[in-house]
């Protein structure tokens, strides 16, 4: 139960606080979004939705099916959301992204 908390960094692609801010900045150019708009927010359709966990769910299990269930080894009901985050992290390992900048990015 310790607290981790990440030092400032420069690089955009690793630095929480410059990640949201840029996702709040994209939100915000949206017209009739505010302080208040969930970051579940997207432009399309010229308006504004809001992406679900069961949109991303469903997008995910489409994925698996569309390059084949063999071919990964997995079949697309065991794909969840939290696979996006273990799928990230085991995509940064296999491009050798050091295994200290991994823990460090997933606290």
């Amino acid at each position: 139960m310790d607290t981790v908390t990440h030092m400032a960094s420069r690089d955009v692609t690793i630095c929480p606080v410059q990640l949201d801010a840029a996702l709040v900045k994209r939100i915000r150019s949206y017209p009739g979004t505010s302080d208040e708009t969930p970051i579940s927010a997207v432009w399309r359709n010229d308006r504004v939705e809001h992406v679900t966990s069961e949109q991303m769910i469903e997008a995910l299990r489409a994925a698996v099916v569309a390059i084949g269930e063999e071919l990964l080894g997995i079949e697309s009901e065991e794909v969840g959301t939290h696979s996006i985050r273990s799928g990230s992290v085991m995509a940064m390992y296999l491009r050798e992204c050091p295994v200290y900048t991994i823990m460090m990015i997933g606290r």
